[in-house]
């Protein structure tokens, strides 16, 4: 699916990425903030609903927060950043309460969510969210202002919106917080979130072959399928196929992922490409396809409520839905709750996918009260290991309900999809509950065509009532057991409901009997007699042992759960059965869940202390012998009861005590405290602060300021072995904004728990002073929309002109002055028009407090402390104030500070840093386009793996800076060249990344980055190997855009194109793909000599976006045999050392000498080179050989004659005394002269 990118201009795009939060250093009282718009590292961002923008790396299960900046407005918003479950979360202080009172999803807030479900702001400018409550249209004023509305649901009372995140915080002020009041109708907001796609033997294992000799095919019955679409080409479908419709933003709903295909003819397929081989259960039924999944096989919520609401208005008996999404819900979802209304209004019966991950993760929308869900069983009728189980998550149910078959189905196969699963040109193998859950379905209208007069939920109870045990399973395994077609057409008696549930809290001996009632219905001509059992065990009692069922009437049965003769902590699982003469039954599953021994622990947060308005505390509790953790938000002092099972839990946490000046939140004070809680009865907890302490940390540089990639960290890691989990709770915060305080830990320490506190220092990059006095005069924040266009100083009287609300600027004599305005609203057209009118008039500077602005003018936009609005203000009063504003180009000095404690949070901490004893690193930073374009260069440190934040420093090169870091801990390094802007997608281009570096305290180093010429990276640094075999396999992944010092390259998805070739030693081919530098290979087991070919070019529709390195060509000769385990393959890796300047430039008039050196993957030492030879060119096809000749050192050196102005490529070929070797095309290695646009 192409979905709309962020359509912001590329200073925002660098603005975004990789800024973090901070920790104020309390020894700097006017340490300013800088709400850093540099961008780069490996990071990417993802905005929230509430307006800010949380920068993160990784995906999928990898992804980790690695900085947040506050939206406009909300400068002095503090944050939770929390990992639990192996998501990570960033969580506003004013959406703690809204999140506990459940009138907001958390996973608004879950990054690892949001970017699965393609929310980055790479993938789109918009959030999509549903909320409860009112149907508005487009133009209702129940539409929060901002937002739009994409769709409205009538069963379910659930309107879908789209709200662009440039107005996310406009929004979120209407809907999460206090005025959400005015916003009539709104229930509880929710994350659109995406779901996912989750025949030969198959078809007869249920028996439905059998119905087919009886002239059952489902004819007659409507079957919707919503998923990926259909071939509309495949010879099994064109005739199946009677209607449809996309509800995707693809183009339309032919299938180009494969997997609606495969499981449209499960359910009704012909069989006509394979002779009725892979015919569907239901040949004779009639389906209609929406498409609410995309090319990628992923769905919004609201496309999937859209399909659901379409199929049931076009009549379809039964809908099929294998998909789902990826955690366990206890059925009050928005898709849930639409299949129950949908089923209930309508009779419709939804079969819906179980899913593939494992004990209780029953997801959205198989965890339906109404839904039939459908488990997994392989073709030898036992339980697919894959196979989603039970029971439901918190509100007990029978789920899955039912089994199929799920486990290597052969089915229809769309064109050019499923390559890998492929079995003919027509036809393909896949396995998963996708493929079990359309036997069901066309079970379903195998037997609505005998029965058309019966509703859903009868087809439900025939199906589940009928169906046969699974060998070894439970009911939270397969549920009733396998379909079995012919038992359920069959049988003369079905049970409603079809499944029995409850539930008791601990302690469950006391608890009271449940009574329950099962109808039987008799759909035969005469009386049945049935016999009833029950079982196993005693947790199940009848009211009695045989009913008799009057012919086309129904007879009822009381049942009656026993919990208490449940164990605690465990799920019964049994059946209520009814057989008559002739073999036939009717069972009724039944789960009984007793919870472990468990208590009430109320938690209540710490009262504001003298000096602040209120507190908001985010608690992580950590169950110490399961590691398992969850988030719990206090809002105030407010309590909260959890219910939790016995044991030891730690109690991590951090309180904010905040309160606001003008129309912005400040925070003044986050306070961590870790503890342990013995969970064994009822009990109370009171969260107190009075004992905290202050937090330092600092460095001896008098001109050095607090920066903002900063933060203060709890991590744990506890649990059973190498299960251990981690989790950790992050306080990143605005520099100079807040203090930070520890409360020190009682009770003895606690294995694997650490303090963090990290801080970076550097130059102040805005001063703001009278004329003629070096001292600061106010704390400054420079705006993130002015630093592309202004660096230097600016002069002028302040003139305060209050909201400007009343003003027309043009009337005012506002030529030289520097503007103070506290904009009152949050309306971005509003504000950016008064600031252009305020530039037009002349302005020398505008200080802003509270709302942020986003326009890109060249008049200085400097953001004020809201803290120090007060002081400034009472200044003006007693007479003018002129005031110098200066801007610095690249801090001379920047500091990278790491300090910890282990097993305790500490009674505060006084961390400062002498200079002497910090490693020192010269960094040379080069650019090869524009220069003095604004970037960072950024550091980070782990735990367990885990990114705790990161730091950093802006930079406008050509420039060197010295960097400093404590010693004795692994420090990544990274910095990027550009970010850009193509169809309205923003990426980072040209990002590099240095190795995991121990520094040695009062060490010397040098880095070196961003110098061409730009090529793979194997052997110059450390770091794991980039093409490795194993067993034998061979898999590249190679940083072809790496930088001479060999810092490793990120590839740009849409920037970089070739392709990848693996030959023979006679030039053979292989194999091949079109990605270039990505691969996985096989190869011959036998030890043999390869060539591996990786050709890339780097391309852009910003022609000033990547200046060199265009096109690189690699072609290497390496011997490889069988590995027992990954190793790296011997491959050869050429070290440039070429002497240009800054901007990467050699003298246009004078030859360019410099030198070649080699070494492998896998080591840094260097080769012996048997030969070289280099080439060079102006224009990539005349090549020219240059002088070579060897050094001294081991080094070659080479000489190329001078060019003239002009981008120089580079062809070396090289041979090590083993043989291998390596040719190396380098398209625009290095200017020389200025051969660029800005020359």
């Amino acid at each position: 699916m192409r979905r709309t990118r962020w359509a912001a201009a590329c200073a925002t795009a660098l603005a975004a990425a990789l800024a973090g939060g901070t920790l104020t250093a309390a020894a700097d009282p006017h340490a300013p903030a800088f709400a850093d718009p540099a961008a780069g590292g490996a990071s990417r961002t993802v905005t929230l609903l509430t307006g800010d923008v949380v920068t993160y790396s990784g995906s999928g299960d990898t992804v980790q927060i690695s900085g947040i900046v506050p939206g406009s407005g909300r400068e002095g918003m503090g944050f939770t950043r929390f990992r639990a479950g192996g998501h990570e979360y960033a969580v506003p202080i004013d959406a703690v309460g809204q999140i506990s009172q459940g009138r907001v999803d958390q996973r608004l807030f879950d990054v690892t969510e949001l970017v699965a479900s393609g929310y980055a702001d790479s993938s789109t400018d918009t959030l999509r969210i549903l909320v409860d409550g009112a149907t508005p249209s487009a133009d209702s004023p129940d539409a929060p202002k901002g937002a739009r509305v994409a769709a409205a649901f009538r069963s379910t009372g659930t309107t879908a919106l789209t709200v662009p995140k440039k107005s996310a915080g406009a929004v979120w002020r209407q809907l999460g917080t206090a005025s959400r009041a005015r916003t009539e109708g709104i229930g509880k907001v929710w994350l659109d979130g995406r779901v996912r796609a989750t025949l030969d033997t198959s078809v007869p294992q249920i028996g439905a072959d059998k119905a087919h000799r009886a002239g059952i095919t489902g004819k007659g019955t409507r079957v919707a399928v919503l998923d990926t679409g259909y071939d509309r080409g495949h010879p099994d479908l064109k005739d199946a196929v009677t209607a449809s419709q996309n509800f995707t933003e693809d183009s339309d709903v032919q299938d180009r992922q494969g997997h609606g295909t495969h499981v449209s003819s499960i359910i009704a397929g012909s069989g006509a490409a394979s002779d009725g081989r892979y015919a569907g259960v239901a040949p004779g039924a009639e389906l209609i396809e929406g498409k609410v999944l995309d090319n990628d096989g992923y769905g919004y919520d609201s496309w999937i409520l859209a399909g659901m609401q379409w199929a049931v208005d076009q009549d379809a008996r039964v809908v099929n839905m294998s998909l789902g999404s990826n955690r366990a819900s206890d059925g009050t979802d928005p898709l849930s709750a639409a299949v129950d209304e949908l089923s209930a209004e309508h009779g419709t019966l939804f079969v819906i996918a179980a899913g593939n991950t494992g004990d209780e993760t029953i997801s959205a929308p198989g965890a339906a009260d109404a839904a039939l869900t459908v488990g997994s069983v392989t073709k030898s009728g036992e339980m697919s290991s894959f196979s989603s189980r039970g029971p439901r998550k918190a509100r007990p149910a029978v789920k899955p309900e039912i089994s199929a078959p799920g486990s290597a189905i052969v089915a229809a196969r769309a064109a050019g999809t499923l390559d890998d699963a492929a079995v003919t040109d027509q036809y393909a193998s896949l396995s998963g509950t996708s493929m079990a859950s359309p036997h069901v379905a066309g079970a379903a209208a195998l037997l609505a065509q005998r029965h058309p007069d019966w509703s859903g939920a009868q087809l439900k109870s025939a199906l589940v009532g009928s169906a046969a045990p699974v060998a070894g399973a439970t009911v939270a395994d397969t549920g009733a057991g396998l379909t079995d077609v012919p038992a359920a057409l069959a049988a003369k008696v079905v049970a409603e409901p079809a499944t029995l549930a409850a539930h008791t809290a601990y302690p469950n001996t006391a608890a009271a009997p449940q009574s329950h009632r099962v109808t039987w219905t008799n759909t035969t001509d005469k009386p049945v007699k049935l016999r009833l059992s029950a079982g196993p065990g005693r947790a199940i009692r009848l009211d009695e042992q045989t009913v008799t069922v009057p012919a086309r009437s129904s007879a009822a049965t009381d049942v009656t759960l026993a919990p208490s003769r449940v164990d605690a902590g465990t799920t019964y699982s049994g059946a209520v059965t009814a057989t008559w003469p002739g073999g036939g039954r009717a069972t009724v599953p039944v789960s009984v869940e007793a919870d472990p021994e468990t208590y009430g622990l109320t938690l209540t947060g710490p009262a504001p202390r003298e000096g602040s308005e209120r507190t908001s505390t985010g608690v992580v509790l950590q169950n110490e012998s399961t590691g398992t953790s969850q988030l719990i938000g206090l809002d105030g002092t407010k309590p909260r009861t959890l219910t939790l099972p016995r044991g030891s839990y730690r109690i991590l946490g951090h309180t904010w005590e905040y309160d606001t000046v003008g129309n912005t939140i400040v925070g003044s004070t986050a306070i961590h405290f870790a503890r342990r809680v013995t969970v064994g009865q009822d009990s109370s907890v009171t969260l107190d602060t009075a004992g905290a302490k202050p937090v330092r940390i600092g460095v001896d540089d008098g001109s050095a300021r607090v920066s903002l990639q900063s933060a203060t960290a709890i991590a744990s890691r506890t649990g059973p072995g190498t299960d251990a989990q981690d989790t950790g709770l992050v306080a990143p915060s605005a520099a100079g904004q807040y203090r930070v305080e520890a409360v020190p830990t009682t009770g003895g320490t606690m294995d694997g728990l650490d303090f963090f506190g990290e801080l970076s220092w550097q130059q102040r990059e805005v001063d703001a002073h009278e004329p003629g006095s070096s001292a600061d005069a106010l704390k400054l924040l420079l705006s993130q929309y002015s630093i592309y266009s202004w660096l230097g100083t600016a002069t002028g009287e302040v003139v305060d002109i209050g909201t400007g609300a009343d003003i027309d600027p043009a009337a005012m004599d506002l030529k030289g002055k520097i503007v103070l305005w506290t904009p009152a609203t949050s309306q971005p057209a509003v504000n950016n028009a008064l600031y252009q009118k305020l530039s037009d008039a002349g302005t020398a500077a505008i200080m802003y407090v509270g709302y942020g602005l986003s326009v890109y003018k060249p008049t200085p936009i400097l953001r004020l402390d809201a803290a120090s609005l007060p002081d400034l203000r009472a200044r003006l009063a007693e007479g003018p104030l002129t005031l110098t504003v200066d801007g610095i180009n690249t801090s001379a000095d920047a500091y990278f500070l790491h300090h910890s404690v282990g097993g305790r949070v500490p009674a505060g901490a006084d961390w400062f840093d002498q200079r002497s004893r910090l490693a020192q690193v010269k960094t040379v930073q080069r650019t090869h386009g524009y220069p003095s374009d604004p970037k960072g260069m950024y550091a980070w440190t782990t735990w367990h793996g885990l990114t705790l934040f990161q730091q950093s420093t802006r930079y406008r090169p050509p420039s060197e800076q010295t960097l400093y870091y404590t010693s004795d801990v692994a420090w990544t390094t990274a910095t990027f060249h550009y970010q850009y802007d193509v169809s309205e997608r923003v990426y980072p281009l040209g990002t590099l990344v240095g190795p995991p570096t121990v520094y040695r305290a009062g060490g010397n180093y040098r880095d070196d980055w961003m110098s061409a010429p730009f090529n793979p990276a194997l052997g110059k640094q450390a770091g794991p190997a980039q093409i490795t075999r194993d067993g034998d396999k061979l898999n590249v992944a190679l940083p072809v855009f790496s930088d001479a010092a060999g810092h490793r390259a990120e590839t740009a998805p849409v920037a970089d194109t070739g392709s990848t070739v693996l030959a023979d030693d006679s030039g053979k081919v292989l194999a091949r793909n079109g990605a270039p530098g990505r691969a996985t290979f096989d190869l011959p087991r036998k030890d043999s000599w390869y060539r591996l070919t990786v050709d890339a070019t780097r391309t852009s529709p910003d022609p000033v976006t990547w200046m060199l390195g265009s096109q690189v060509t690699s072609e290497w000769r390496f011997r490889s045999g069988h590995e027992q385990s990954a190793a790296a393959a011997r491959l050869l890796d050429l070290d440039y050392r070429l002497p240009l300047s800054g901007e990467n430039t050699a003298d246009a008039a004078k030859p360019l000498d410099y030198t070649v050196g080699l070494t492998a993957q896998g080591s840094e030492r260097a080769l012996p080179i048997a030969s070289l030879k280099v080439w060079y060119a102006t224009d990539g096809t005349d090549w020219k050989q240059a002088t070579t000749a060897r050094g001294a050192d081991g080094r070659w050196k080479v000489a190329v004659p001078a060019t003239g102005t002009a981008k120089v490529d580079l062809r070396t070929t090289v041979t090590d005394t083993t043989g291998a070797s390596l040719t190396e095309t380098l398209i625009d290695a290095y200017n020389s002269g200025c051969a660029d646009i800005w020359c």
